[in-house]
């Protein structure tokens, strides 16, 4: 008895692959599924044709995972980070400190209006922020002068300098060998109790400068109204020679004028500047910031 054989049709390859890329669709779209669902949801959303949108996010990003990566597709699914590196602003000192001499020379001297307005202009373009001799029609005796060293604040009662500096700033010994003066600052304590103390106020201490502020036009004659403008006024003091620069603020009056210099600086403002070692003393120009909202930090700034 003759036993009829089973034809046994073979696939194409057309088939076969068409059902592995099927396949393969299914197991992509489950695991874009697992690892995007929050980003799907968020996005479909946001979108009234709900379906379509799905079934096109998913589509690119199939595709992203074949083909190179674009980033016009890519975002318009998620935002995607910026490269650090685009970020990063190049270092124009050497500039800002070109343009500075042009207007301030080398050499310490007072500055007439029109020079201290160009300086603003020039400070306020390299550090993107304005910068100005006179806010609110008040202004110091000077703006450009010489910056000496000055000692740390004792910032609440029973501050000592084994608590003022953070362990790992101890082996600055400039920092440490500074001292601490013996009075108080210009308005006192920063906090009234070590409980109270805030970062805050640890900051304004650390980048403290002290001003001739008794000297400014007008002062004796509006001392309550200069005090309190005075008061933790922020100020960006620049080194003319090297360009660095610091945002300090003003926590102490001084130094007395026949001292010869004009404003000082705390052990971190020195050091920053550029005035660490040697005579510690240097010129500065120093104007005020516009930062009526308090958004700018205190301490060393760069040109950009």
């Amino acid at each position: 008895m003759n036993k009829k054989k089973k034809r046994v049709k073979e696939k194409s390859h057309y088939h076969l692959l068409k059902a592995a890329w099927l396949k393969r669709h299914r197991r992509v779209r489950r695991e874009l599924h697992r690892k995007h669902k929050e980003t799907f949801e968020a996005v479909v959303d946001k979108f009234p044709a709900k379906d379509k949108l799905a079934h096109g996010a998913i589509g690119a990003l199939m595709l992203s995972s074949v083909l190179p990566s674009s980033p016009a597709i890519i975002s318009t699914i998620a935002d995607k980070p910026k490269d650090p590196a685009q970020e990063i602003e190049v270092d124009r000192t050497n500039e800002l400190v070109g343009e500075l001499k042009t207007v301030a020379g080398e050499n310490v001297r007072e500055l007439n209006s029109e020079e201290e307005a160009k300086a603003s202009e020039i400070l306020s373009k390299y550090f993107k922020v304005q910068i100005s001799a006179e806010i609110d029609g008040k202004k110091l005796n000077r703006s450009y002068g010489v910056i000496g060293a000055e000692q740390h604040l004792v910032r609440f009662p029973g501050d000592t300098m084994a608590s003022h500096l953070e362990a790992q700033v101890k082996d600055k010994k400039m920092f440490y060998s500074s001292g601490m003066a013996p009075g108080r600052g210009a308005w006192g304590y920063f906090a009234k109790s070590k409980a109270e103390f805030t970062v805050e106020d640890l900051e304004r201490e650390r980048w403290y400068i002290a001003v001739q502020t008794f000297a400014a036009p007008n002062y004796n004659q509006r001392i309550s109204e200069y005090r309190d403008f005075f008061k933790y006024r922020k100020m960006l003091v620049v080194n003319v020679k090297t360009g660095q620069a610091v945002v300090g603020d003003i926590a102490d009056a001084g130094p007395a004028q026949w001292t010869g210099k004009h404003l000082g600086g705390s052990p971190e403002v020195m050091y920053y500047l550029g005035f660490g070692e040697g005579l510690r003393k240097g010129g500065v120009l120093y104007f005020f910031v516009d930062d009526i909202d308090n958004k700018i930090p205190l301490g060393p700034v760069v040109a950009r």
